[in-house]
């Protein structure tokens, strides 16, 4: 059995845009160019040291619009690529990545809180659920850590990326 810790991406340990006031909390404002891409503060060393305590780190994210005019596929590829070369640089990295494209109101599985997305890695992997951690900043990573029966680890979005004392 090993464990894991599943990160929530936007907000969590990567800089989201701030939601104009009286939005949709669930509408998404994806980074419009690299320039707005950096890690929160604490981020690559919060992850480093996961790694270090044995977790493998599994990234779960919703990108509502991915695909669009309003979220394109080429940046959002360019922040992923960026996230794993930066991570790389420190000898860690992502085992698997859900990204759900789908709108809050699509009715797929696969969309957080659901853990559908994570389907086909629960069949190949032998999860320590009691040992498994979910980091995120939103109601839905805290609800999608209940649906996969783990720990919730809440970030303030937009903040320090920072372990709880007893991991």
């Amino acid at each position: 059995m090993q464990k894991y810790a599943f990160l929530d991406r936007d907000g969590t340990f990567l800089w989201e845009p701030e939601r104009p006031e009286g939005v949709d909390p669930r509408e998404t404002f994806p980074l419009q160019s690299m320039d707005e891409f950096k890690f929160m503060d604490g981020a690559i060393e919060g992850i480093r040291a996961l790694a270090d305590k044995e977790y493998k780190l599994v990234m779960v994210t919703n990108q509502r619009f991915l695909g669009t005019p309003k979220h394109p596929k080429e940046m959002f590829d360019k922040v992923m690529a960026k996230i794993d070369e930066e991570l790389e640089k420190y000898g860690i990295g992502f085992e698997f990545k859900m990204v759900c494209p789908h709108g809050p109101d699509e009715g797929c599985d696969c969309r957080k809180p659901k853990i559908g997305g994570l389907k086909d890695f629960l069949r190949t992997h032998e999860v320590d659920f009691a040992h498994s951690l979910m980091f995120g900043d939103k109601a839905t990573d805290g609800e999608f850590a209940k649906n996969l029966d783990v720990r919730f680890v809440k970030i303030e979005t937009n903040q320090k990326f920072e372990l709880p004392s007893d991991i």
